[in-house]
Protein backbone atom coordinates (compact mmCIF):
# COMPACT_ATOMS: atom_id res chain seq x y z
CA UNK A 1 0.00 0.00 0.00
CA UNK A 2 1.65 3.78 -0.69
CA UNK A 3 2.43 5.63 2.23
CA UNK A 4 0.52 8.19 1.56
CA UNK A 5 -2.62 6.56 1.32
CA UNK A 6 -4.64 6.73 4.31
CA UNK A 7 -7.44 4.24 5.80
CA UNK A 8 -10.76 6.43 6.45
CA UNK A 9 -12.58 3.50 8.07
CA UNK A 10 -12.72 -0.26 8.69
CA UNK A 11 -15.94 -1.67 9.38
CA UNK A 12 -16.21 -5.62 10.89
CA UNK A 13 -19.51 -6.97 9.56
CA UNK A 14 -20.11 -9.52 12.63
CA UNK A 15 -22.93 -12.13 11.32
CA UNK A 16 -25.43 -13.77 14.05
CA UNK A 17 -26.11 -16.34 11.32
CA UNK A 18 -22.96 -17.93 11.40
CA UNK A 19 -22.25 -20.50 13.93
CA UNK A 20 -18.79 -21.15 14.98
CA UNK A 21 -17.49 -23.21 17.14
CA UNK A 22 -17.53 -21.93 20.98
CA UNK A 23 -13.45 -21.88 20.94
CA UNK A 24 -13.47 -19.88 17.84
CA UNK A 25 -16.59 -18.15 18.59
CA UNK A 26 -14.59 -16.84 22.17
CA UNK A 27 -11.62 -15.98 20.12
CA UNK A 28 -13.72 -13.93 17.32
CA UNK A 29 -14.95 -12.07 20.62
CA UNK A 30 -11.42 -11.40 22.17
CA UNK A 31 -9.83 -10.08 19.05
CA UNK A 32 -12.73 -7.80 18.48
CA UNK A 33 -12.49 -6.55 21.97
CA UNK A 34 -8.88 -5.88 21.28
CA UNK A 35 -9.47 -3.74 18.06
CA UNK A 36 -11.73 -1.59 20.10
CA UNK A 37 -10.08 0.87 20.03
CA UNK A 38 -8.46 0.87 16.97
CA UNK A 39 -9.56 4.22 15.57
CA UNK A 40 -10.56 2.89 12.04
CA UNK A 41 -12.17 0.09 12.99
CA UNK A 42 -16.11 -0.18 13.84
CA UNK A 43 -18.35 -3.65 14.73
CA UNK A 44 -21.38 -3.28 13.01
CA UNK A 45 -24.24 -6.43 12.51
CA UNK A 46 -26.16 -7.16 9.54
CA UNK A 47 -29.20 -5.15 9.76
CA UNK A 48 -32.44 -3.52 7.42
CA UNK A 49 -33.26 -0.33 6.08
CA UNK A 50 -36.86 0.06 6.61
CA UNK A 51 -38.91 2.87 4.85
CA UNK A 52 -41.17 5.50 6.77
CA UNK A 53 -43.38 5.31 4.02
CA UNK A 54 -45.84 2.17 4.55
CA UNK A 55 -45.99 0.99 0.94
CA UNK A 56 -42.48 0.39 0.85
CA UNK A 57 -40.34 -2.79 1.37
CA UNK A 58 -37.17 -2.54 3.99
CA UNK A 59 -33.98 -2.40 1.53
CA UNK A 60 -31.06 -4.35 2.53
CA UNK A 61 -27.68 -2.67 4.09
CA UNK A 62 -25.48 -3.75 2.13
CA UNK A 63 -22.74 -1.04 2.32
CA UNK A 64 -21.68 1.24 4.87
CA UNK A 65 -21.05 5.30 4.62
CA UNK A 66 -17.57 5.42 6.06
CA UNK A 67 -18.54 9.99 6.75
CA UNK A 68 -21.20 8.63 9.46
CA UNK A 69 -20.91 4.62 10.01
CA UNK A 70 -24.64 4.19 8.46
CA UNK A 71 -25.93 0.66 6.97
CA UNK A 72 -27.32 1.80 3.69
CA UNK A 73 -28.26 0.21 0.48
CA UNK A 74 -25.19 -0.04 -1.86
CA UNK A 75 -25.09 3.62 -4.10
CA UNK A 76 -27.84 5.26 -2.20
CA UNK A 77 -28.40 8.80 -1.79
CA UNK A 78 -28.74 10.56 1.80
CA UNK A 79 -28.75 13.84 2.80
CA UNK A 80 -27.56 13.83 6.70
CA UNK A 81 -28.67 16.06 9.28
CA UNK A 82 -28.84 16.36 13.12
CA UNK A 83 -31.08 17.21 16.08
CA UNK A 84 -29.85 16.22 19.72
CA UNK A 85 -33.09 15.70 22.01
CA UNK A 86 -30.91 16.54 24.84
CA UNK A 87 -31.10 20.60 23.45
CA UNK A 88 -34.50 20.89 23.71
CA UNK A 89 -34.86 19.77 27.46
CA UNK A 90 -36.34 22.32 30.15
CA UNK A 91 -34.39 22.73 33.97
CA UNK A 92 -37.16 20.47 34.98
CA UNK A 93 -36.25 17.79 31.94
CA UNK A 94 -39.17 18.37 30.39
CA UNK A 95 -38.73 18.96 26.54
CA UNK A 96 -39.94 21.77 24.41
CA UNK A 97 -42.17 20.03 21.94
CA UNK A 98 -42.71 23.14 20.05
CA UNK A 99 -39.11 24.15 19.37
CA UNK A 100 -38.69 20.01 18.47
CA UNK A 101 -41.25 20.26 16.44
CA UNK A 102 -40.14 23.46 14.11
CA UNK A 103 -36.75 21.87 14.06
CA UNK A 104 -37.85 18.70 12.93
CA UNK A 105 -40.13 20.05 10.34
CA UNK A 106 -36.99 22.73 9.29
CA UNK A 107 -35.21 19.68 8.54
CA UNK A 108 -37.53 17.79 6.55
CA UNK A 109 -37.81 21.28 4.23
CA UNK A 110 -34.33 21.85 3.84
CA UNK A 111 -33.45 17.53 3.41
CA UNK A 112 -36.14 18.02 0.62
CA UNK A 113 -34.18 21.13 -1.08
CA UNK A 114 -30.62 19.42 -0.50
CA UNK A 115 -32.03 16.28 -3.34
CA UNK A 116 -32.52 18.47 -5.50
CA UNK A 117 -29.51 20.96 -5.36
CA UNK A 118 -26.85 18.19 -4.64
CA UNK A 119 -24.59 16.91 -7.11
CA UNK A 120 -24.11 13.33 -6.57
CA UNK A 121 -21.04 11.65 -6.90
CA UNK A 122 -22.26 8.93 -9.65
CA UNK A 123 -24.95 8.02 -12.09
CA UNK A 124 -26.96 5.61 -9.40
CA UNK A 125 -26.95 8.12 -6.49
CA UNK A 126 -28.34 10.79 -8.57
CA UNK A 127 -30.53 8.43 -9.66
CA UNK A 128 -31.09 6.81 -6.11
CA UNK A 129 -31.59 10.54 -5.09
CA UNK A 130 -34.40 11.41 -7.80
CA UNK A 131 -36.67 7.86 -6.60
CA UNK A 132 -35.69 7.76 -2.88
CA UNK A 133 -35.10 11.31 -1.94
CA UNK A 134 -34.09 9.71 1.48
CA UNK A 135 -33.16 11.88 4.75
CA UNK A 136 -30.60 11.14 7.45
CA UNK A 137 -32.09 13.00 10.05
CA UNK A 138 -29.48 11.79 13.16
CA UNK A 139 -31.72 11.94 16.64
CA UNK A 140 -29.43 11.91 19.53
CA UNK A 141 -29.07 12.91 22.53
CA UNK A 142 -31.02 9.93 24.47
CA UNK A 143 -28.43 8.88 26.90
CA UNK A 144 -27.82 12.68 27.93
CA UNK A 145 -31.60 12.97 28.17
CA UNK A 146 -31.98 10.22 30.46
CA UNK A 147 -29.25 11.43 32.59
CA UNK A 148 -30.10 15.19 32.24
CA UNK A 149 -33.21 14.19 34.26
CA UNK A 150 -32.22 12.07 36.72
CA UNK A 151 -33.77 8.70 35.37
CA UNK A 152 -32.85 5.00 35.96
CA UNK A 153 -32.05 3.59 32.82
CA UNK A 154 -32.66 0.56 34.13
CA UNK A 155 -36.68 1.21 34.51
CA UNK A 156 -39.24 0.04 32.05
CA UNK A 157 -40.92 3.99 32.30
CA UNK A 158 -38.06 5.45 31.24
CA UNK A 159 -37.50 3.43 28.20
CA UNK A 160 -41.47 4.08 27.72
CA UNK A 161 -40.80 7.81 27.95
CA UNK A 162 -38.14 7.82 24.96
CA UNK A 163 -40.38 5.99 22.62
CA UNK A 164 -43.03 8.05 23.27
CA UNK A 165 -40.48 11.03 22.32
CA UNK A 166 -39.48 8.81 19.19
CA UNK A 167 -42.90 8.38 18.36
CA UNK A 168 -43.50 12.12 18.36
CA UNK A 169 -40.33 12.93 16.09
CA UNK A 170 -41.78 10.40 13.70
CA UNK A 171 -45.26 11.29 13.23
CA UNK A 172 -43.48 15.08 13.24
CA UNK A 173 -41.54 14.41 10.30
CA UNK A 174 -43.86 11.85 8.62
CA UNK A 175 -46.89 14.69 8.61
CA UNK A 176 -44.45 17.30 7.67
CA UNK A 177 -42.88 14.98 4.65
CA UNK A 178 -46.59 13.73 3.86
CA UNK A 179 -47.34 17.61 3.45
CA UNK A 180 -44.11 18.16 1.16
CA UNK A 181 -46.08 14.93 -1.02
CA UNK A 182 -49.11 16.62 -1.62
CA UNK A 183 -47.60 20.06 -2.62
CA UNK A 184 -44.42 18.90 -4.88
CA UNK A 185 -45.43 14.86 -5.56
CA UNK A 186 -44.10 11.48 -3.29
CA UNK A 187 -41.08 10.12 -4.38
CA UNK A 188 -41.14 8.20 -7.49
CA UNK A 189 -40.69 4.79 -5.82
CA UNK A 190 -43.94 4.46 -4.75
CA UNK A 191 -44.85 4.40 -8.31
CA UNK A 192 -41.99 2.11 -9.27
CA UNK A 193 -43.65 -0.55 -6.21
CA UNK A 194 -47.44 0.10 -7.26
CA UNK A 195 -46.27 -1.00 -11.23
CA UNK A 196 -46.74 -4.86 -10.62
CA UNK A 197 -50.19 -4.17 -8.35
CA UNK A 198 -51.73 -2.01 -11.27
CA UNK A 199 -51.65 -5.46 -13.43
CA UNK A 200 -53.88 -7.26 -10.89
CA UNK A 201 -57.12 -5.34 -11.94
CA UNK A 202 -59.45 -2.51 -11.93
CA UNK A 203 -60.15 -3.18 -8.29
CA UNK A 204 -56.45 -3.59 -7.30
CA UNK A 205 -55.82 -0.23 -8.43
CA UNK A 206 -58.50 1.46 -6.70
CA UNK A 207 -56.94 -0.08 -3.67
CA UNK A 208 -53.51 0.89 -4.24
CA UNK A 209 -54.10 4.20 -5.54
CA UNK A 210 -56.55 4.69 -2.06
CA UNK A 211 -53.53 3.30 -0.24
CA UNK A 212 -50.94 6.39 -2.43
CA UNK A 213 -53.30 9.14 -1.37
CA UNK A 214 -53.66 8.51 2.31
CA UNK A 215 -50.54 6.69 3.02
CA UNK A 216 -47.65 8.53 0.25
CA UNK A 217 -44.65 10.54 1.64
CA UNK A 218 -42.00 12.60 0.01
CA UNK A 219 -39.51 10.94 1.44
CA UNK A 220 -38.33 6.92 1.56
CA UNK A 221 -36.40 7.45 4.89
CA UNK A 222 -36.41 10.02 7.31
CA UNK A 223 -34.74 8.67 10.69
CA UNK A 224 -31.32 7.64 11.23
CA UNK A 225 -29.53 6.89 15.08
CA UNK A 226 -26.15 5.81 16.56
CA UNK A 227 -26.58 2.58 18.44
CA UNK A 228 -23.94 4.02 21.13
CA UNK A 229 -25.90 7.09 21.37
CA UNK A 230 -28.11 5.19 23.84
CA UNK A 231 -25.29 6.32 26.52
CA UNK A 232 -24.80 9.83 28.00
CA UNK A 233 -21.79 12.10 26.31
CA UNK A 234 -17.90 12.87 27.34
CA UNK A 235 -18.30 9.98 30.09
CA UNK A 236 -17.41 6.35 30.54
CA UNK A 237 -20.57 4.37 28.99
CA UNK A 238 -22.68 2.68 31.96
CA UNK A 239 -24.01 -0.95 31.16
CA UNK A 240 -27.12 0.07 32.68
CA UNK A 241 -28.07 1.80 30.11
CA UNK A 242 -28.36 -1.08 27.88
CA UNK A 243 -31.69 -1.37 28.53
CA UNK A 244 -31.98 1.58 25.92
CA UNK A 245 -31.15 -0.48 22.87
CA UNK A 246 -34.87 -0.49 22.21
CA UNK A 247 -35.34 2.84 21.48
CA UNK A 248 -33.14 2.10 17.71
CA UNK A 249 -36.13 0.27 16.31
CA UNK A 250 -37.75 3.94 15.60
CA UNK A 251 -35.24 4.41 13.61
CA UNK A 252 -35.08 3.86 9.44
CA UNK A 253 -31.35 3.05 9.58
CA UNK A 254 -28.37 2.78 11.81
CA UNK A 255 -25.06 4.52 12.79
CA UNK A 256 -22.41 2.10 14.47
CA UNK A 257 -19.92 4.76 14.58
CA UNK A 258 -18.18 4.84 18.27
CA UNK A 259 -17.26 8.27 20.10
CA UNK A 260 -18.22 7.17 23.62
CA UNK A 261 -15.37 5.54 26.22
CA UNK A 262 -15.80 1.86 26.73
CA UNK A 263 -12.27 1.28 28.20
CA UNK A 264 -14.11 0.22 31.50
CA UNK A 265 -15.72 -2.98 29.83
CA UNK A 266 -14.14 -5.94 29.38
CA UNK A 267 -15.13 -8.38 27.11
CA UNK A 268 -17.97 -9.96 28.44
CA UNK A 269 -19.88 -6.71 28.80
CA UNK A 270 -18.70 -5.89 25.07
CA UNK A 271 -20.34 -9.15 23.78
CA UNK A 272 -23.57 -9.04 25.88
CA UNK A 273 -23.81 -5.52 24.17
CA UNK A 274 -23.63 -6.62 20.82
CA UNK A 275 -25.53 -9.74 21.53
CA UNK A 276 -28.49 -7.72 22.79
CA UNK A 277 -28.24 -5.45 20.38
CA UNK A 278 -28.60 -8.41 17.67
CA UNK A 279 -31.62 -9.70 19.48
CA UNK A 280 -32.97 -6.84 19.01
CA UNK A 281 -32.65 -5.48 15.33
CA UNK A 282 -33.83 -9.31 14.61
CA UNK A 283 -37.03 -8.91 16.35
CA UNK A 284 -37.48 -5.62 14.43
CA UNK A 285 -36.42 -7.41 11.39
CA UNK A 286 -39.11 -10.20 11.78
CA UNK A 287 -41.63 -7.67 13.44
CA UNK A 288 -40.76 -6.27 9.73
CA UNK A 289 -41.91 -8.99 7.95
CA UNK A 290 -45.64 -8.87 8.68
CA UNK A 291 -47.57 -6.74 5.79
CA UNK A 292 -48.10 -3.77 6.45
CA UNK A 293 -51.86 -2.50 6.81
CA UNK A 294 -52.62 0.61 4.57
Amino acid sequence: MPRNRKIVAMFFVLDSRATPSLKNEACLWGHLWEMRDFTPVSVVVPTVVTSSCPLLVEENADAILSSTGMQVPQDSAWVPMQVDVSGFQTHSGEIRLGALEAALRDCVDRGDALHDAQAWPSRAMQYDSWLNRRLAVSICGWGELVRNRGADPTVFQTLKDLEELANFIFETMRARSRALASERGYCPAVDLAGASIHAGGKEMRLRWQRAVDGAALRHRNLITMSVWDIFPRRRPADTRYFDLLPILRCANCLSFRREVDIKHWNVVEFRRFYERLIAILQSNIDAGRIAKQV
